[in-house]
């Protein structure tokens, strides 16, 4: 007697079952989704005892023929495909022909089934995938669904399950990732506590404030955009100071499919990388159009996982459309100080609208710039050790230990607009302590290019400006890493290679070796030298901005714009570097400034636009903006 035995129905349908239903969320999912492809507008949902005594699930679709619902539970029966040609264009949530039986096989079934153009409804009843009783009933068009005592017969898997409210809790966030791919559906859900989930439909927005009731929309920024590929996205992103502890709140949605995919999600993680502190997530609801011969829905059993053809194409897609959304929330004018040119006010002079962050000034004024050390090295140049003296802001007592400094002792001043002569500078740092009037009027008609007036600082730290009505707190350091920051970015060159004196063999992966060997062109015009040798490539000589990077580090910023088909710059692959040598040389915190001196930093925190930043590179907040409304709700002046 042969040893491979062919699996008997019932045995196949129970491993199935395994894979599909894997607790009592995974039912609740599959028959909602049935529902949907029936053509439902309404949807209920009710559960007892997290879904593992009963669940039911009533739709107003097109029904099931009673010829018909026999069959609906037999393995491999489904409406949706008939030619294997279908899978490439199935836009259908179901397709297998799995769920029903695979549900039946484990649990009490009874259907009740009323098709459209029937003017009588028709029931089913299964028991451990057996049929037990098949009859006329009575209910509107549309089916109904009741699973009752899920996994009587597999015990084993009984006892995997979880308590009853925290299966309850795996079914509202089925639930609610259906509503957000499905925002027009009237949906409920309900157990034996009352409801959980009522969503009447509506738009996407409409479908966020269903299911999470205490967010706010109003900080949330929608993302559009499509592509010359033909993938569309659409959405809700959250701004970047508002923000979750986890990625619970994270929904992505493929050809109306909540799937995970680590494409989409390492696209969003990148635009939002240069705003976010360690351990905060953005939320976001992207709902994610692909041609339907462009992705691949069947690569996971229970469906929760697709495949695209094209990442590159829908990293892009999905990067843009939140970088794009992310820039549109900064463009309030609560953080901009510059005289607008409606309100009568003279903008200030051109020569002041370069802000005194030249890379130059992180440097002795007269030697020339060479900030890079060993290649390949963690250990910074000698001269980027010296950190920034303040030193030059705090002439004639202006420090809290009181000392005091000449002038021509004190360093190029960093903040000094770029053509403001030193005599001008040091007219500059005297009058800053000078409590005349007159003069310090005349300091501010010819250096204050912001509208808004110094109230002052507060433990050393933080600035306050008022401006119309709203009170402005900078973190002086966190603002000024920032426009640092953006500077040293935007003075990159890679002017010249430096040659390793002991060239560095690389071993990659396959993907790896594919996404180096693409964009080996764009890196040597960078001034790398690269050659691909016998199962390996060789760096010979890398531009002098990434010479002080680790190689372990410097590979992993560079494979990770493996996704991105956007044109690789010398700036992302060390930006990291750039992040750090930015927050050495920002004014620090515990810093004791003058109100003029604060005056001078801030006209030259300020961008060309006479914007402040919102972020420092790490993502902490640079500025936190307050209105008289503010304060007056504060102190109950309104309610």
């Amino acid at each position: 007697m042969g040893k491979i035995n062919v699996l008997q129905p019932g045995v196949f349908n129970m491993i199935s079952a395994g894979e599909v239903v894997e607790r009592p969320a995974s039912v609740v999912k599959e028959l909602v989704e049935n529902a949907i492809d029936a053509g439902a507008t309404e949807i209920s949902v009710s559960v007892e005892e997290g879904g593992i005594r009963r669940i039911t699930v009533s739709d107003n679709g097109t029904g099931i023929r009673e010829e018909d619902l026999p069959t609906a539970f037999l393995p491999h029966a489904t409406s949706k495909l008939k030619e294997i040609s279908d899978l490439d264009t199935i836009s259908t949530l179901g397709f297998r022909g799995e769920a029903l039986p695979s549900i039946a096989s484990v649990s009490q079934v009874t259907m009740i089934s009323r098709a459209d153009g029937s003017d009588r409804a028709h029931l089913i009843r299964l028991e451990g995938g057996k049929i037990t009783e098949k009859r006329e009933d009575s209910r509107a068009k549309g089916t109904s669904v009741t699973v009752e005592n899920l996994f009587f017969n597999t015990p084993a898997r009984l006892k995997f399950l979880k308590k009853a409210s925290a299966e309850q809790g795996y079914i509202a966030d089925a639930v609610e990732k259906i509503v957000l791919a499905n925002p027009s559906l009237r949906v409920s859900l309900a157990s034996e506590k009352g409801v959980l989930l009522s969503h009447s439909g509506g738009d996407l927005a409409d479908a966020i404030a269903s299911v999470y009731p205490g967010l706010d929309i109003s900080r949330f920024v929608k993302a559009e955009r499509t592509s010359s590929s033909g993938v569309v996205v659409r959405g809700y992103v959250s701004q970047v100071d508002n923000t979750a502890p986890t990625r619970s709140r994270q929904t992505v949605i493929v050809n109306g499919r909540v799937v995970e995919n680590d494409t989409v999600s390492a696209a969003v993680d990148k635009a939002y990388r240069d705003f976010l502190v360690k351990r905060t997530y953005p939320m976001y609801v992207l709902d994610i159009l692909v041609p339907f011969e462009e992705v691949d829905v069947n690569v996971h059993p229970a469906k929760a996982e697709v495949r695209f053809r094209n990442k590159n194409a829908v990293f892009g897609a999905v990067f843009r459309a939140v970088e794009d959304a992310i820039k549109t929330s900064f463009g309030e004018e609560k953080y901009g100080f510059a005289p607008r040119p409606d309100d009568g006010t003279p903008s200030y002079p051109a020569r002041y609208e370069q802000t005194a962050l030249d890379t130059a000034a992180l440097y002795d004024a007269d030697a020339t710039p060479t900030p890079y050390g060993d290649v390949f090295s963690e250990e910074p140049a000698t001269h980027r050790d010296v950190a920034f003296d303040i030193s030059s802001l705090r002439m004639h007592g202006g420090t809290r230990s009181g000392a005091h400094r000449n002038a021509s002792d004190s360093a190029v001043g960093l903040f000094r607009p770029t053509d403001i002569s030193r005599s001008d500078e040091a007219f500059i740092l005297a009058s800053t302590q000078n409590d005349d009037e007159d003069l310090a009027n005349s300091l501010s008609n010819k250096f204050r290019i912001f509208d808004g007036a110094v109230v002052g600082q507060v433990f050393d730290t933080y600035l306050i400006v008022e401006r119309a009505s709203t009170v402005y707190i900078i973190d002086q350091h966190a603002a000024h890493e920032r426009i640092l920051y953006d500077k040293l970015s935007q003075s990159l060159s890679e002017e010249y290679s430096q040659s390793l004196l002991i060239p560095h063999k690389l071993r990659l992966s396959g993907e790896e070796a594919e996404y180096l060997e693409k964009m080996m062109p764009a890196l040597n015009s960078m001034g790398f030298f690269i050659e691909k040798k016998t199962g390996s490539f060789v760096v010979y000589a890398v531009p002098a901005p990434v010479v002080r990077m680790d190689i372990n580090r410097f590979l992993a910023e560079l494979f990770s714009h493996m996704q991105d088909d956007a044109e690789l710059k010398l700036v992302d692959l060390v930006k990291e570097n750039v992040c750090r040598d930015a927050c050495r040389a920002a004014i620090k915190g515990d810093e004791h400034l003058t109100k003029r001196q604060i005056e001078y930093v801030l006209s030259n925190f300020l961008d060309k636009n006479g914007d402040l930043p919102q972020k420092c590179p790490h993502g902490r907040p640079a500025v936190v903006a307050l209105t008289k409304r503010d304060f007056e709700k504060m102190f109950l002046r309104i309610v």
